[in-house]
């Protein structure tokens, strides 16, 4: 017997987000990034996932500072996640995305590390969803659980 199921796509992985094209994370006052997930379908995590992984935990054996773990994200973060962004500078022109500036960004921001490190590693943040991040929910947290601190947009993106 076979069945059919009306909403079974919508419950499904969507490879081609997960590893091409990213979801949409929007954070307060506008800006907006476009990350990968940390799955077999974003080829750079495949390649570079357990590099990360392993630098984490040796610094948290290690004790290293909150700083450092930091700077550590920002820089794997950017490797291994950030596909594209819209962020402005300080005179309101747009920022050109590029690694250093992703790292720079990363690094004097306190939410975004922790929104993108709650998006990344949850797969159903890839189904087409568009996410914005509410400051106070999850705030300076990197190990909050999967959706803590976002909340799908309404718009048409949305499930």
């Amino acid at each position: 017997m076979s069945y059919k199921f009306k909403n079974a796509d919508r419950l499904k992985r969507n490879r081609e987000i997960e590893g091409e094209t990213g979801t949409e994370i929007g954070f307060p006052g506008g800006d907006t990034l476009w990350i990968l997930a940390a799955t077999d379908a974003n080829p750079r995590w495949v390649k570079f996932g357990d590099d990360y992984v392993n630098g984490l935990r040796r610094l948290q054996r290690a004790n290293a500072s909150d700083e450092r773990v930091k700077m550590y994200q920002s820089e794997w973060f950017t490797r291994l996640f950030v596909l594209r962004w819209d962020v402005k500078g300080e005179d309101d022109a747009a920022v050109l995305f590029s690694q250093e500036a992703c790292r720079a960004y990363l690094t004097e921001t306190d939410d975004v590390i922790p929104a993108i490190q709650r998006t990344a590693f949850d797969n159903q943040n890839f189904r087409g969803a568009k996410f914005e991040v509410i400051v106070g929910e999850g705030k300076g947290s990197s190990s909050g659980g999967p959706n803590t601190g976002q909340t799908p947009s309404t718009g048409s993106d949305s499930l």
